[in-house]
């Protein structure tokens, strides 16, 4: 009897976390845009996403500094 409502209330706190960081993630977005006049390449020459570039207007401004963005990444 408690446990569909306990689990109801986990995926509400997990929906809410995803539309949470959606909308960090627009909001970065956004600020990158702003800031620049464009939005971040979805790729660049060295293989560097988008999300590498957001990151100091996503609070993560310590693991920005330590991408060097003149090397090649390989995965």
């Amino acid at each position: 009897l408690l446990l569909p409502a306990v689990q109801k209330v986990r995926e509400a706190a997990a929906r809410m976390s995803c539309q949470n960081n959606l909308k960090q993630f627009g909001i970065a977005m956004h600020s990158f845009h702003d800031a620049r006049g464009a939005l971040p390449p979805a790729r660049d020459t060295n293989n560097f996403s988008a999300h590498a570039y957001i990151l100091p207007y996503m609070e993560q401004d310590n693991v920005f500094k330590l991408i060097n963005f003149a090397l090649p990444y390989n995965n």
